[in-house]
């Protein structure tokens, strides 16, 4: 039985690492074919700082994408404008 938690343990250098991915049409036959955000594509990215996990998101995007290079670039973009914001 675990009674720590979540154990972090940051290393002495102090980086910003980002990872992303995009599943294109990921619900394509298997939800109804006929629904619209069936075609949508899901993202996920991760945050870590100093080898720890500061931020993680998994959501659907917005927009239909028509390729995975085209879903990846819509989850890049998202990721740099929460990274960099405007």
């Amino acid at each position: 039985m675990c009674e720590k938690g979540l154990v972090l343990k940051p290393k002495k250098e102090l980086v910003l690492d980002c990872y992303i991915d995009a599943d294109f049409a990921g619900l394509w036959w298997h939800e109804n074919d006929q629904d619209p955000i069936s075609v949508k594509s899901h993202m996920g990215y991760v945050f870590y700082f100093a080898g720890c996990p500061l931020l993680w998101v998994s959501k659907m995007q917005t927009e239909i994408e028509l390729s995975t290079t085209e879903a990846e670039h819509i989850a890049l973009s998202q990721v740099m404008h929460n990274l960099l914001p405007t």
